[in-house]
């Protein structure tokens, strides 16, 4: 653009640099005639300067002869100075045409640049001041200093000139030199060659010296004289080879410096000082760091050219002297310049396994051959002996140069050295006879790091190297490992085995004396092992320490002291009845005495090492036996059963080790012999039972924890009343006595009143295997229970439970509505069992008081810092809540702080307010963290003054509040209400009672009213929400269940199969094989040969299944309702129905057949199945069957959906609670099922089906016909109908036609496969098409008919926009559903003649998907999220609430473990239960597992972790939380004792890991399919392979197989590749294959179906139509509409490449504008020498104005044909032939054009989003602007007349 513009004039005003667009105002006023200007460009300069540039002489002359110049500027009027510059204005006095040789080259855009080159050349020839660098840069377009003084005043060095002489001056200036920068590696030759190329006009001019100075990228060319210099810098940037290169030159400065070379040793900057001051006055001195050269700087530059010209010697030694220059950062030395040259490569050797650790770690070689790089040095590592060798761009450092080379080796050699300092080496030498242990043990080792370890065999030793660290760490590990082994290997070659006899006391004795712990003190190495089976000490060790052990060990034993003790013969013979290890160990060891006890010969003998232990044990022995002998007068006595009795059930009373007693009856002696306390018992009741000869025995009934209670805890309040009296047999659930009568009236009261005393109660425990945890270790808990808390826990079966009288309700609560358990109970917050507690707080999170202060000594410090951090961050006010993480002491995982309000007497309300805000809050935040349990205390109810009521009772109200708002998507499952205050929990009891009335919100059966006239039906929901059932009148269950049928226990299943009985295809009888193994499918092969009929029913036994008989059902396919499947659906029903009564099974189970790939609508189906069932309640005689059930499988949420809505519209009732269900149910629209040609949905309860073909062919009840308003058009769509159905129907239309009617009337069906034909007068408008739509659906109902076919109004001759057809008749059907959900109304079809706008109803289908999910989102999810902030604050999660997707996991139903607690009161039973509540939660495990594969298990897997929840009593269940509209995650909780966790979660992990694997074969097959299709032959047709098959034979094809081997229909072929044939391997059957290449079908499908086949060379096709042909008769509608003229010819144009990108861009502009209306058919006229170019690259708006451009410079197009066929518009041609082209145009959103548009204006509001044409009128547009030529497509060529 630049060169467009040379003329250039410069421009100054006071005008305000910030003006807005000031650029722009500048450029209309040099354009506009107010100027004298024209076509310019506008460059602004400093603040109020700038440049014009014209296109012409001319016009810059007439600017320049305008006096004055003004511009206004927002309020202000400037005036501007206009004017050349000044070498042009000298220039153009001397010459009257422009000079352009000032401008050869030179960037004409940039003015400024050539006003400031023109002044640098200016200075330059005044004289140019060479002690002031200029840079004349032309590409960089900057520009040198201005001299302060001025051009006109002469510069200090002019005047001295001056007054010089030619001789002086010659020599002050010298030769004059200029600097040619960036000279990019050119040899001095090029450099030469350049200079020369530079003077090409002047060969005069070539006496020039180069000095090239290639550190510094640089050289520097001196001439003769000055002139020569000057010229040479202004004719650089002409130089082609200059500019190209991006060379830049300046005028090398004059300078005040040299530099001197060659110094003597020792002379310092004094010294030089004075030696250079006779030659003139010196600035500084600095001496370089060689210490051999120094740079002298004069105060003047002259004293440089006498130093030059002088030779110097220093101490008689010559020096060097050189001008030096500070721009060039060195001295010009001419030919003396010295080389720099590279240092020499050197070698170095580094260790040899470090090296060998670096070539096996290229990171780590490459970081040092990169570290080394940045030091200008390459690194050879190929061996040991690195070798180092500079690099090339060491020269090219600049100043830095000759540093660098002089100091390259040092640096190298020195980084090398630090670079491998990182590294080390290690050596570690092993014993040669545990070389091979060792050896194999390192070899098999984990290394703790990255290193190379290396086995010397020869030198015994292992070498480590790498990093320091990791050569550390692992040799830490290995050295560790070899004197592990080496010892041990040491010490198995010294090592025996010796034994010794000894008896397990004599054992305690010797060595748990303090014998042992010396001995594995002195010899730890050695093994020392008792082994109590053969009573024999056994010792393993060196052979010395096992020889010394053992003397030790015996001298001790022959050491030990023996005591014979004198006892009584029945004593003796007493202790003979146990063994005698275990008296030793009863009496003595484990009282701590050391004693072994033995008796040989009737001899008693104790065994110590000391004798004060014999004394001792001798005493307590003696102490602890005792015999009484019992004198019977009576003898009789002894005969009697009762003393029989009496005698057993003593010895049976008294037979622990404690108590054991001996009863010896002799004559008329009884000897009683044993412990004292139990002979002396035995001895009462003997004498007791003689002295009293009537007993009785009472028995007092008490549950069996309660009888032990007493027992063992209570002996003190019985013990000594019933002593000596009664006999008293504590039983298993009773307490018995028995004596003399007259003691057991006194002794029984006492018992009486211990069991009323005591408190007992059944505690539940509902977590998974807390059963199982406690019975593992029951009596180390019991005792433990009983240490603790004095009470007695035992463990019990859930049917002792309920036969004990329940579950105690200790504890208080209720089950809310929304499942959430409230309890109310007494107990401390510290240590109760909750997920979260809420801390009644004050606003500073002071923990100093009442609860705070407790909480906060049990969780310890930190829990006051975490507090004070909040407080710091944040300010709190009453009513707010916050968390922290518990810790410590504490049974919780986290607390939450609430704040509570102080009561205010005089405004409660503001009181109730807030404290009900606390509580909401608080409970937010733990259902915001996924809290399920948490306790909340009466905050505000002590010291802050709340009323107790009317704090319970407030606190109770806003938790009901809470769960009503949140409904049932919280996390919480309980909520308990305590308080350690007994009056505190009666308050909030009552609360509880007065809110939720203290009843639970468990079902019961519901009964209903019905009708008279309907089918009496109870309702009687399932405990769970998977079912729902209802009774007929005749007494016959429908049950509808979501289950896998495979599973169910109904005495009759029925499963669907194929026609070719083959039971390993379709899910329902997959599933039921699967279930009742192979044997069924051979039952089945019996019962049948070959194919089956469709209707048929085969009847085969259960085999594995849990049902006793299978009806094998042959299942029509769904036809589209073209044939006869409906009826055979109802006859295949019925017949199984009758056979399950015929053979009296009581009840039957059916999958929704026909609903899969069968293909039947799901609606259709239910209503079928539903109508069917009931039919057979009514009519059977017999009334065997009393079941019908229907399994849904539980993924199936469609058919979930149309079962549930048959369901609920046949009984009136509602749905079954079912959040799959509910949440298919929210929206009008179901998800849409694409096949070929159809798209299919369900609409609340009617199935939608959109699909191409022909209405004529519909079998439904009721087909629409689109008419005119009398009913007789006889075109399209209505010529079709009318035509197929005949006369008769003609007729009718005409009849009714005549009479008022309502824009729609009825005719019978004629010749038509329908019950009745509906003619619609739709129009051609929208709004009519909806409205006429809606009265026919209506017809439709009120008649009770159940289908109906609509063809797509308006679309044919009518021309209205599919999209807007779609979008009318779609909205009435979503609204006559919303009005009218239950009808009779099942499957509507909307049936397209033209297949291209299917795809604008399916569009539209799916625009109402995506709709229905947005409206979810914009309205609940927001309404919700805006009301829970004012209602509860705000909440952190997310705004979407968990949604259940159709693979669900609910934990199992928790086997809960009941415990039996008695105890002495009821605050001690409470303890115990909050004991083992906190017990069992020490020893849960929560596992959580996040895997996109959750929802891909098989069923299988699904079914095996229900098992898992059983097998291993864990709970496991499924959650899923919604990420936006399409994404979410799912998560697997599993929890239970932590082991069976960790098994259970282990399995879950490996099923995943299973179905990843799965997944990516299906998606391999998926992806395959979708790239092609293998197919055979059958029946002369071909068929698809399924998705396996058909992957596998596209692996072979892509591996080259000749062959390869499938199964296919249970068969085993061998197919060839690639063309087939496959051949059976049984009975050599061959069936063709073929292979389609689904990616080349789908290019061409993408083009209209109606094209002609082009080739694949060809761009475009003109086609001609026939004037038969509908198309021909469509386009030519169209041109009649409002054209008369005659049409000769009508051509469709095809070209691919322009109609996908016209496609590809509605596309953009659907979603740009967010509707379909974009597109119009239009004319366009045309003139015959453009078609050919628009029918090869369609429109072109360049050339827009050839017919005026009222509208917009872009391409017009008319609506009506007329306008076009205007001879400005269809020009004729020679024979008088006119052409317009019919075309589809991009209209989209659009707004009323004018003529100077070359864009469509933005939208209002918008600046970004433009409209996409223009029109001539808004409200009714005919004529149509599109300024892209893409957004129009010449669809018809129509040449007329």
């Amino acid at each position: 653009m630049a060169d467009d513009f040379p003329y250039a004039l410069f421009v100054e005003g006071k005008w305000d640099p910030k003006t807005p667009k000031l650029k722009n105002k500048l450029t209309i006023y040099f354009q506009s005639k107010k100027s004298n200007g024209g076509d310019c460009s506008v460059q602004l300069l400093e603040e109020q300067e700038a440049t014009v540039n014209f296109k012409t002489e001319e016009v810059r002359q007439n600017v320049l002869k305008k006096q004055e110049h003004e511009i206004k500027l927002g309020q202000n009027l400037v005036s501007l100075k206009v004017y050349l510059s000044s070498e042009e204005a000298s220039t153009s006095q001397k010459s009257p045409s422009p000079i352009k040789t000032a401008q050869t080259d030179i960037p004409h855009s940039d003015a400024a640049a050539l006003k400031r080159q023109t002044e640098a050349c200016s200075e330059l020839s005044s004289g140019l001041d060479l002690k002031k660098p200029r840079l004349f840069d032309l590409r960089s377009q900057g520009s040198p200093a201005k001299d302060e003084k001025g051009s006109d005043e002469k510069t200090p060095q002019s005047e001295e000139m001056e007054h010089q002489n030619p001789t002086e001056k010659t020599e002050a200036l010298g030769r004059q030199s200029a600097v040619l920068e960036n000279i990019q590696d050119m040899n001095k030759e090029f450099l030469i060659m350049l200079v020369e190329n530079v003077f090409k006009d002047a060969p005069e001019s070539k006496a020039f010296d180069i000095e090239v100075i290639s550190e510094n990228n640089c050289a520097v060319i001196t001439f003769p004289k000055r002139k020569d210099a000057e010229n040479f810098i202004l004719s650089c940037p002409e130089n082609s080879v200059f500019r190209r290169k991006k060379m830049d030159v300046r005028p090398l400065e004059k300078t005040a410096k040299v530099k001197v070379e060659d110094l003597p040793s020792n002379i310092n900057s004094d010294y030089m000082t004075l030696y250079f001051e006779k030659f003139g006055e010196v600035d500084d001195v600095e001496m370089l760091e060689d210490g051999q050269s120094a740079v002298i700087t004069f105060t003047d530059y002259k004293d440089v050219s006498m130093v030059l010209r002088t030779q110097h010697q220093i101490r008689k030694q010559p020096i060097k002297i050189f001008p030096y220059y500070e721009s060039l950062g060195t001295a010009l030395y001419g030919k003396d310049r010295p080389t720099l040259r590279l240092p020499e490569a050197f070698t170095e050797k580094i260790n040899e396994f470090i090296w060998k650790y670096l070539q096996e770690n290229q990171t780590h070689l490459d970081g040092i051959k990169q570290e080394m790089n940045e030091h200008f040095c390459q690194v050879n590592l190929q061996d040991p002996a690195v070798k180092f060798k500079p690099l090339a761009s060491l020269l090219h450092q600049g100043l830095e140069t000759k540093k660098l080379i002089h100091t390259w080796r040092e640096k190298a050699s020195a980084e090398f050295t630090a670079a491998l300092s990182k590294y080390d080496s290690l050596e570690i030498q092993i014993q040669r006879d545990a070389w091979s242990e060792i050896e194999a043990e390192i070899q098999n080792m984990s290394l703790a790091g990255p290193v190379t370890l290396a086995l010397c065999k020869n030198e015994g030793s292992v070498i480590l190297a790498g990093l320091k660290e990791d050569v550390c760490r692992t040799g830490d590990v290995v050295q560790s490992t070899i004197d592990k082994i080496t010892q041990r290997i040491q010490r198995e070659k010294g090592s025996i085995t010796d034994e010794i006899e000894m008896v397990q006391s004599i054992y305690e004795v010797v060595m748990k004396g303090g014998l042992e712990m010396d001995i594995r003190n002195s010899f730890p190495e050695m093994e020392l092992s008792y082994h109590a089976h053969n009573q024999k000490l056994t010792l393993y060790g060196l052979k010395q320490e096992v020889l010394e052990s053992k003397n030790k060990i015996l001298q001790e034993v022959i050491g030990l002291k023996r005591r014979m003790v004198e006892l009584h013969p029945s004593c003796v013979e007493f202790l003979t009845k146990r063994p005698q290890e275990e008296l030793s160990k009863d009496l003595f060891l484990s009282k701590g005495l050391s004693v072994s006890f033995e008796i040989k010969d009737n001899q008693a003998m104790l065994v110590a090492q000391k004798e004060k232990t014999l004394k001792e044990s001798e005493e307590r022995l003696k102490a602890k036996l005792d015999h009484k002998c019992l004198v019977i007068e009576d003898h009789s006595m002894l005969r009697k059963a009762e003393w029989q009795d009496l005698i057993t059930s003593l010895n049976e009373t008294f037979s622990s080790p404690e108590m054991t007693v001996l009863i010896n009856v002799s004559g008329d002696q009884v000897m009683i012999s044993g412990f004292v306390d139990v002979v002396k018992l035995v001895q009462e009741q003997l004498s007791d039972f003689v002295e009293n000869n009537s007993n009785m025995v009472n028995c007092l009934e008490a549950e069996s924890i309660v009888v032990k209670f007493i027992r063992e805890q209570k002996k003190q309040d019985w013990f000594d009343i019933v002593k000596n009296k009664v006999q008293v047999d504590f039983q298993n659930d009773r307490i018995s006595l028995s004596g003399p009568r007259i003691h057991i009236f006194h002794c029984k009261p006492v018992f009486e009143h211990l069991l009323s005393s005591v408190v007992h109660c059944i505690f539940k425990v509902a977590k998974p295997g807390a059963k199982k945890f406690f019975k593992s270790k029951e009596s180390m808990y019991t005792a433990e229970a009983k240490n603790n808390t004095g009470c007695l826990v035992e463990l019990v079966d859930e049917h002792e439970v309920y036969h004990a009288g329940g579950v105690s309700t200790e504890i208080k609560g209720v089950l809310t509505p929304e499942r959430v358990e409230i309890i109310v109970n007494k107990g401390d917050m510290c240590s109760y069992p909750v997920d979260a507690v809420v801390n009644a707080a004050n606003d500073q999170l002071k923990l100093d008081k009442g609860l705070s202060k407790a909480l906060s000594d049990a969780a310890g410090p930190q829990l006051q810092e975490a507090c004070n951090k909040i407080i710091k961050k944040r300010t709190l006010n009453v009513g707010d809540a916050v968390v922290t993480k518990a810790g410590g002491r504490l049974c919780c995982k986290c607390i939450i702080h609430g704040v509570g309000p102080s009561y205010n007497s005089s405004n409660p309300q503001s009181s109730v307010d807030l404290l009900k805000k606390c509580v909401k809050r608080s409970l937010n935040i733990a259902d915001r963290d996924n809290c399920q349990s948490i306790a909340i205390p009466a905050i505000s109810s002590g010291s802050l003054g709340f009323p107790l009521d009317l704090c319970a009772n407030t606190i109770v109200g806003a938790v009901k509040e809470f769960l009503e708002f949140v409904s049932e998507d919280s996390c919480l499952k309980k909520i308990h209400l305590i308080d350690s205050n007994d009056r505190t929990v009666e308050a909030l009891e009552a609360a509880v009672q007065n809110v939720y009335g203290g009843s639970s919100t468990s079902q019961s059966t519901v009964s209903r009213t019905i009708p008279p006239n309907q089918t009496k039906i109870s309702q009687t929901p399932s405990s769970q929400s998977s079912s729902q059932s209802v009774k007929t009148n005749e007494g016959l269950t429908i049950t509808l269940s979501k289950c896998n049928i495979q599973d169910t226990s109904a005495d009759v299943v029925v499963n669907s199969v194929s026609a070719d009985l083959s039971l390993n295809h379709g899910v329902i009888a997959l599933a039921i094989l699967s279930a009742a193994g192979p044997q069924l499918q051979v039952l089945l092969n019996q019962q049948a040969t070959g194919k089956a009929n469709v209707g048929a029913v085969f009847v085969t036994t259960g085999c594995n299944l849990k049902n006793k008989l299978v009806f094998h059902a042959v299942a029509p396919h769904w036809n589209q309702g073209q044939g006869s499947e409906q009826k055979d659906l109802e006859g295949l029903v019925d017949k199984c129905l009758d056979q399950a009564e015929q053979q009296k099974q009581g009840s039957i189970v059916f999958p929704a057949i026909g609903s899969g790939n069968l293909g039947f609508p799901k609606a259709l189906v239910a209503s079928i199945m539903l109508n069917s069932i009931l039919e057979f309640s009514k009519k059977r005689s017999s009334k065997h069957v009393q079941e019908v059930m229907l399994a849904l499988h539980p993924n199936d949420t469609q058919t979930i959906q149309a079962f549930t809505n048959e369901f609920s519209k046949k009984f009136k009732i509602q749905p079954f609670s079912s959040t799959s269900t509910q949440q298919q149910g929210k929206g009008p629209f179901s998800k849409i099922t694409s096949k070929s040609g159809l798209h299919e949905t369900t609409v609340g309860g009617v199935q939608l089906q959109v699909l191409t073909g022909d209405v004529t062919k519909e079998r439904v009840d009721i087909i629409v016909n689109s008419s005119n308003e009398d009913f007789t058009l006889k075109a399209g769509v209505s010529k079709a109908i009318l035509d197929a159905a005949g006369p008769n129907v003609e007729a009718e239309c005409q009849q009714l036609g005549a009479q008022q009617n309502a824009g729609l009337i009825m005719t019978q069906p004629g010749n038509l496969q329908c019950k009745k034909i509906m003619h619609i007068s739709a129009k051609n408008d929208p709004a009519t098409i909806q409205k006429r739509v809606t009265q026919a659906l209506q017809m439709c109902v009120s008649q009770n008919f159940t289908s109906i076919s609509f063809p797509a109004f308006g679309t044919g001759q009518g021309g209205v926009n599919p999209g807007q057809v779609a979008d009318a008749m779609l909205d009435a059907l979503v609204n006559f559903v919303t009005q009218s959900p239950q009808s009779s109304l099942k499957l509507v079809r909307m049936v397209i003649f033209q297949a291209p706008m299917l795809a604008d109803f399916h569009q539209s289908m799916q625009n109402r998907v995506q709709s229905d999910n947005q409206k979810k989102e914009s309205t609940w999810s927001k309404v919700t999220s805006f009301a829970k902030s004012l209602f509860i604050g705000p909440k952190d999660k997310d705004d979407h609430q968990q949604k259940a997707k159709d693979f669900t996991i609910k934990g199992k139903v928790v086997n809960a473990a009941y415990f039996s607690i008695c105890g002495p009161s009821k605050a001690a039973v409470d303890q115990a239960k909050q004991w083992i509540e906190k017990l069992i939660s020490e020893d849960q495990a929560f596992e959580i597992i996040n895997d996109s594969m959750i929802f891909n298990l098989p069923d299988k897997d699904r079914k095996r972790i229900q098992e898992l929840q059983q097998s291993l009593d864990v709970s496991v269940r499924l959650e899923y939380k919604a990420q936006g509209s399409d994404k979410g995650e799912a998560t697997i909780f599993v929890e239970g004792l932590a082991r069976d966790v960790l098994m259970a979660a282990s399995e879950i992990q490996t099923m995943l890991r299973r179905t990843r694997d799965e997944v990516g074969l299906r998606k391999d097959m998926d992806l395959t399919s979708d790239l092609v299709d293998w197919q055979y032959e059958e029946g002369g047709k071909y068929h698809s392979f399924d998705q396996l098959i058909n992957f596998h034979l596209e692996q072979a094809l892509i591996k080259n197989s000749t062959h390869v081997d499938i199964i296919f229909k249970g068969q085993a072929y061998k197919v060839t590749m690639p063309e087939g044939p496959a051949v059976s391997a049984s009975g050599g059957n061959q069936m063709k294959i073929k292979r389609i290449d689904k990616i080349q079908a789908q290019v061409n499908d993408s083009l209209p179906q109606e094209w002609e086949q082009m080739a694949s060379n060809e761009l475009f096709k003109e086609y001609p139509l026939q004037s038969s042909s509908n198309e021909y008769k469509d386009v030519l509608g169209h041109f009649k509409k409002t054209c008369p003229n005659n049409v000769i010819k009508i051509s469709r144009i095809q070209n691919p490449g322009m109609w996908k990108k016209y496609q590809q861009n509605k596309q953009i502009m659907e979603v740009k504008n967010g509707h379909q209306n974009n597109e119009r058919k239009l004319f366009h006229g045309t003139r015959q020498d453009s078609i050919q170019h628009i029918n090869h690259s369609g429109f072109n708006r360049s050339y827009a104005g050839m017919n005026a451009a009222a509208y917009g410079k872009g391409t017009y197009f008319a609506l009506n044909a007329n306008y076009s066929a205007h001879n400005t518009y269809s020009v004729p041609d020679a024979q008088g032939h006119k052409h317009m082209y019919l075309c589809r145009v991009l209209t989209g959103d659009f707004t009323v054009g004018n003529a100077t548009m070359v864009v469509p204006p933005a939208k209002p509001g918008n600046t970004i989003n433009l409209f996409d044409t223009v029109v001539n009128n808004a409200a009714a547009p005919s004529i149509f602007v599109v300024f892209r030529d893409d957004h129009a497509y010449p669809e018809y060529l129509i040449t007329f007349t």
